[in-house]
Parts: C-alpha cells; sequence; structure tokens
C-alpha cells in the first residue's frame, strides 16, 4: 500500500474540512452581524448564538490547518519489519477474525481513507491502541484490543 497517496488522500480530507468551516464561518458571523440579526429585545439572543458558533466553525478550521501542518511536516520514510514503529508507520494488524491496516499520525484519530480497496485507519500515539505501537516490532501482540503485528510500510 502506497503511503503516499494514504497523507495525500489525508491531506485532501483535512483541506476539504477546513474550507467548508471557514466558508461556514464566515457565512454564519455574517448573518450574526447583519443588520436584520440585531436583537429586538434583551430575550432575542440570535445574533449572540450566530456569533458564538462562527466562533466555534473558526476554532475547527485552525484545528483543520494545524493538522494539515503536522501532517506536512511528518517524514514519510518505510518501516522494515526488525525497525520500531514510530509516527508515519502504516501497520497490518491480525485479530483473530480479521485484518486491519492502521497509519500512526500525529493528528487526525479516527479518519479513515479508502484505498486499493482496503480501508486504513489514522491513529495517534495518544489513543491505547496507538501507544502500544509505539516501538513494537512486526509479530509482537498488544493487548487491548488483542492483535497481532503482522507487518509495517
Amino acid at each position: 500500500m502506497n503511503k503516499s497517496k494514504i497523507v495525500a488522500l489525508l491531506l485532501e480530507k483535512l483541506r476539504d474540512d477546513f474550507e467548508s468551516r471557514s466558508r461556514v464561518s464566515k457565512m454564519t458571523r455574517e448573518s450574526g452581524n447583519d443588520s436584520e440579526s440585531k436583537a429586538e429585545s434583551k430575550y432575542d439572543t440570535l445574533a449572540i448564538e450566530e456569533n458564538y458558533l462562527a466562533d466555534g466553525l473558526a476554532r475547527q478550521a485552525l484545528a483543520a490547518a494545524e493538522a494539515m501542518a503536522e501532517i506536512q511536516e511528518m517524514p514519510i520514510r518505510p518501516f522494515a519489519a526488525n525497525e520500531p514503529m514510530d509516527l508515519g508507520v502504516l501497520v497490518e494488524l491480525d485479530f483473530g477474525d480479521t485484518t486491519e491496516w492502521f497509519f500512526l499520525a500525529p493528528s487526525c484519530g479516527g479518519t479513515k481513507i479508502s484505498l486499493d480497496h482496503k480501508v486504513v485507519t489514522v491513529i495517534t500515539p495518544e489513543s491505547p491502541l496507538g501507544s502500544q505501537l509505539i516501538g513494537r516490532l512486526v509479530g509482537d501482540q498488544t493487548t487491548r484490543p488483542s492483535a497481532r503485528i503482522v507487518g509495517t510500510a
């Protein structure tokens, strides 16, 4: 599986998320500051609510931009079977009845990428599974969830 394609697809998802949240934040802010949104009584809080929503969307857009920067700065290199896992590893885990692919990244945990008819789940070192993979080798086991490390790339 091609890690460069996985990273490119992940960056595309983040870029789309950033642009969407930025656009909606701007529209919401404009709506909240529109002359027709002015409060008609002390109980009319529509403008305030729209501005709070715009602030939240802007923070989420900023988080997507920061995640893009982290992913772009992460070195993409191959990992040998006898090399301890670290950020940027693409790993296949055997759970007994199924195998799954995971990509260890500094952010974007839970994001799913479809490539070559397979689904790759992004995990971070802070996640329970990600923390178990750091420093492990092909053939090692994880405990929760119980899985065997089949291969890396």
